[in-house]
């Protein structure tokens, strides 16, 4: 039954199969997308709160580091000023390396004097700090930062920029990111002596940095002011660019220079770029350095630093901020379309059970207005489908009713039985179609007589239509190939409009006619053929 009722209604279950399927999709989808968003949208939150609490917790400790690395520089120069001379150095000395061993951050300690002579140099490694013996102390007259440092006030510091350790004309390897901070040494008497500097071992606050930077969702960058990275926490390769030759294009303001200008503008802030998302903390160093010393002005050599917490948008946390309209919703479609497919079985069924139900409506119908042998119209169905020609304007011109009966009918079921019967009704029936209008139409009033109405033909007109339907009924007989001969009498009579309420005395007057005519035909006809002899 199911492949009689698919073959019959297929159009009818497609039909309803694809709206179903694309309701339900649609209603399921949506659902799905409007959690998906929200999740998203919570998630995005979560994130840039994590990556904003990351970058606070990184500036803090850079600024925590910057500053005690300026109050350790003030440290050691009074410390010079209780043992200002020869007598008291190797207290000083001493007291230079216990204070490098418990800070374990300063490569190196030294005291210039205005000569750029190394009076005091406290190296530190691995091992421990040591004192440089004198013979080993060098001038330092001609390197900037004592020049930098021999010309300031008291009151003032200078601040190198952080670049990598270098000896000999060659970066030293490991590398060994450095920053200097100097401050001019002048005596109880306001003569100027000299300075004080410190090698600061930048990779200790780098380090820090690294730590934070594990908890992050995706690239942490430590910026120099021009745009270098100091620290990258995804590409280690590309640190330290500018100390190396050929490396000049090698840096976050020549990858992202959109970005770049963003962040020069200072301050805390995020971007959302097609290359991901950018969140920035800006590190104003003269303000980190003198944070607790606002007495002291800052000379830096270089500018500001900047962090960066970057979520590029080829990782899943970045595409949630930089995808499109049209690829979050491929995305939830690609994330729960097996749920989606689990709704073709539940598509089909309703189909198949509409397309049933819709199936059994149309038989009945269709055998509610169609003769079940002829496919014709029935009485009721015919008489109806008349009354509505004659309610339409464009029915107003002449029609024509045919009244027919099939000669011989009761003869050939008698004597052929109700088979050659049944064949011979379609077979007037089927010569009637092939000869008529698709405007015309046929209704079967019960065994063997029929209407034919002609819309907007006069007598004459279906008369010649019938002429045909005779001719092809002759062509038939002529064959031999039936035991009986197709044999109809007919009757016309033409209505219009104005004869709505006397369709049943029109019908009447071609029954007559009929009749008349059959009488005739009557009279010389032999319905059953004699046997062939074999």
């Amino acid at each position: 039954m199911f492949r009689t009722v698919f073959i019959e209604m297929k159009k009818t279950f497609y039909k309803i199969f694809l709206l179903v399927f694309a309701a339900l999709f649609l209603l399921i989808f949506g659902i799905t997308a409007f959690v998906s968003y929200n999740v998203d949208k919570a998630t995005q939150t979560r994130l840039l709160s994590n990556e904003e609490t990351l970058l606070s917790a990184e500036h803090t400790v850079l600024s925590a580091r910057l500053n005690k690395i300026t109050g350790d520089l003030i440290f050691i120069r009074e410390s010079l000023r209780l043992h200002d001379s020869e007598e008291g150095y190797d207290e000083l000395i001493q007291e230079w390396i216990a204070f490098s061993n418990s800070r374990q951050m300063y490569d190196q300690i030294r005291y210039i004097d205005a000569e750029g002579n190394e009076v005091i140099r406290v190296n530190y490694s691995k091992d421990g700090a040591v004192s440089v013996a004198p013979e080993d102390l060098q001038n330092k007259k001609d390197r900037y930062y004592f020049t930098e440092t021999i010309s300031l006030e008291a009151n003032q510091i200078y601040v190198s920029k952080l670049d990598l350790n270098v000896e000999n004309n060659q970066i030293e390897n490991p590398v060994k990111p450095m920053l200097r901070i100097s401050i001019p040494y002048y005596d109880n008497s306001n003569q100027l002596e000299g300075i004080v500097i410190l090698n600061y071992l930048a990779e200790d606050m780098i380090n820090y940095i690294r730590l934070v930077s594990t908890a992050s969702n995706g690239s942490v960058f430590l910026l120099n002011s021009d745009g270098y990275w100091v620290y990258n926490s995804s590409a280690p390769d590309k640190e330290w660019a500018f100390m190396y030759e050929g490396k000049e294009n090698v840096s976050f303001a020549f990858e992202y220079p959109s970005e770049w200008a963003a962040i020069q503008s200072g301050g805390d802030g995020q971007l959302i770029y097609p290359d991901g998302v950018f969140l920035y903390s800006k590190i104003v160093t003269s303000d980190e350095f003198a944070q607790a010393h606002s007495n002291y002005q800052f000379t830096l050599g270089s500018g500001d630093w900047a962090l960066v917490s970057y979520l590029p948008s080829s990782s899943e946390s970045g595409k949630l901020f930089t995808q499109s309209f049209w690829q979050f919703l491929l995305g939830v479609f690609a994330e729960n379309y097996q749920y989606y497919l689990l709704l073709l079985p539940i598509a089909f069924a309703i189909a198949f059970l509409a397309a049933l139900n819709e199936s059994e409506k149309r038989q009945v119908k269709y055998f509610s207005e169609f003769d079940a042998m002829t496919g014709v119209y029935n009485r009721r169905a015919g008489l109806e489908k008349i009354e509505k020609l004659l309610a339409s304007s464009k029915s107003c011109s002449t029609n024509c009713i045919c009244f027919i009966d099939i000669n011989g009918l009761k003869e050939v079921n008698d004597t052929l039985g109700h088979e050659a019967g049944d064949a011979l009704i379609k077979t007037v029936v089927d010569g009637i179609k092939r000869n008529t209008r698709e405007s015309d139409f046929i209704a079967r009033l019960g065994g063997d007589e029929f209407l034919i109405i002609f819309e907007g033909l006069d007598i004459d007109q279906a008369e010649e239509v019938w002429s045909r339907i005779t001719q092809y009924f002759s062509k038939i007989n002529e064959t031999g190939a039936n035991r009986y001969l197709v044999s109809v009498s007919h009757g016309i009579e033409e209505f219009d409009c104005g004869m709505q309420r006397q369709i049943d005395r029109v019908i009447n007057i071609a029954d007559e006619k009929m009749y008349r005519e059959k009488i005739q035909i009557k009279k010389t006809l032999k319905v059953i053929r004699p046997e062939p002899i074999h």
